[in-house]
């Protein structure tokens, strides 16, 4: 009797080891019937299968075994990595103006419904670059809620009357503005403050820092030209990143702002539509990243597209700006500058036109991009500088690579109706993108019968904008 008590207590519990192991095998997911773009090559694949095993890519070829698969039939469509927006702000909801109607959780709930429509319109990744979106970031990254991956710097830090400092000309020195309230961004001066503001974003969870080293364009205290902060801040503030494994991206237009954040070893670059070639020259030999922000630079500001709220002077700055906008992408890409691009988008009104972005730079004058460029900068690039810029501790998504159709690669996955490396156009309208994989799962499926449970669409912004 008892040896058959021990004999049943052992099969019971081999058969709980089995069900366990059973369960623990990870779901595989092929996709048949498409061509194939892996992100880096100059042609597409045709007649290539890809298949998805848990939440990476398993194997790519042609005619792969499907047994035990979920199989996903692409009608012909191109397969793509799923695109990334490396210039994003989720929280800015309205801008510099507008926004001060709003509460942390208005705006909250606003950056919410952005991650997800972000990653409807097929941007599986993006790095949010100004703004407290750190809770947003856990919350996103842990499943909690839809959305892309996100990268976050936290708030902005920049000195007073840089383009960190949102308040009004009323307040008086040392006032706590609005946007600091709602940690979108920090004004500190001295190097212990800009220290602590470093350190407090690494310790919220950043995984680099916003950092403005000159002016911009819409607000009121900083011309372009601004040359501040100082040297010795711009140092402390990669200090800390240094200290925590990330790096800094900052926010300039002119060889002063660039050249002293070179100086300062700073490695990630916005804007810069006033640097000249000899800036450019050093850009390159130092390796660093540019991110181009093609329409609301050179699209918007070119085509004297300014929201109402603009002063007299924030327009005289964005004309200045998409004039550089037009001549500066040239020079970088002549000289061999490592590149990626970034929308610039927030607030409700402009969550559309991120994906517009991505098309933009084959309409600069002269040709600099085509399709296939324009591609590369919203996925392998970008994937590349993201894995490139932080340490390995500071990366939260270190397991496998980004922007990228290879084997051992996220399966951020994105199916089209039609080539976007021949005509990157066709990423515009929502009808050419089929099929949506972030991490392994589906979040929308036009390939299968309506009666299936797929995302269709849903409601668009208006399409107004503006940028930073």
């Amino acid at each position: 009797m008892k040896f058959f008590l021990k004999t049943l207590v052992l099969s019971c519990a081999m058969l709980a080891v089995a069900a366990q192991a059973q369960d623990e095998v990870p779901s595989q997911v092929l996709l048949t019937n498409v061509s194939v773009w892996d992100g880096t090559s100059d042609k597409v694949s045709k007649d290539t299968d890809v298949l998805v095993e848990g939440n990476k890519i398993k194997k790519i070829g042609k005619n792969l075994d499907s047994e035990g698969a979920i199989v996903i039939d692409g009608k012909g469509g191109t397969v793509t990595p799923g695109l990334i927006d490396m210039h994003q702000h989720l929280t800015l909801n309205n801008g510099t103006a507008g926004g001060n109607k709003w509460d942390a959780y208005v705006q909250g709930a606003h950056a919410s419904r952005a991650a997800e429509y972000l990653l409807r319109s097929g941007f599986t990744t993006v790095r949010d670059i100004a703004g407290n979106s750190l809770g947003i970031k856990r919350a996103v990254n842990s499943g909690q809620l839809p959305g892309p991956r996100i990268y976050s710097s936290g708030p902005a830090i920049g000195p007073t009357g840089g383009h960190s400092d949102w308040g009004s000309w009323v307040d008086g020195p040392g006032a706590e503005t609005y946007q600091q309230k709602l940690q979108n961004t920090m004004v500190v001066d001295g190097e212990t403050e800009w220290l602590r503001a470093g350190r407090w974003n690494f310790r919220m969870g950043a995984d680099f820092l916003k950092v403005m080293s000159g002016g911009g364009v819409a607000s009121d205290f900083d011309p372009l030209d601004l040359n501040s902060p100082s040297l010795d801040e711009m140092k402390a503030a990669v200090q800390v990143a240094n200290e925590y494994g990330g790096y800094i991206a900052i926010h300039g237009y002119t060889d002063a702002a660039y050249n002293k954040s070179l100086d300062a070893g700073v490695k990630s670059f916005e804007h810069g539509f006033l640097v000249s070639e000899e800036t450019v020259k050093r850009m390159a030999k130092e390796g660093v990243w540019w991110s181009y922000q093609a329409y609301g630079s050179w699209t918007t500001f070119g085509g004297g597209q300014f929201p109402d709220w603009f002063t007299d002077d924030m327009r005289e700055k964005g004309a200045k700006v998409a004039e550089g906008a037009s001549r500066v992408p040239a020079l970088m890409k002549k000289h061999g500058v490592k590149m990626f691009a970034g929308s610039d988008m927030f607030g409700w009104d402009n969550w559309h036109n991120a994906i517009i972005n991505v098309a933009v730079p084959v309409d600069v004058p002269g040709k600099v991009f085509s399709s296939l460029d324009a591609m590369k900068m919203s996925t392998s690039y970008a994937g590349q500088a993201l894995l490139e810029l932080s340490a390995p501790s500071r990366n939260p998504f270190k397991g496998a690579k980004l922007g990228v159709v290879e084997e051992g690669a996220w399966a951020d996955l994105l199916i089209w109706n039609g080539d976007p490396t021949q005509d990157v156009k066709l990423v515009i309208e929502e009808e050419n993108l089929l099929f949506i994989m972030k991490d392994g799962v589906s979040f929308k499926n036009l390939l299968v019968p309506p009666e299936h449970d797929s995302y269709r669409g849903g409601l668009k912004p208006s399409g107004h904008s503006w940028s930073m």
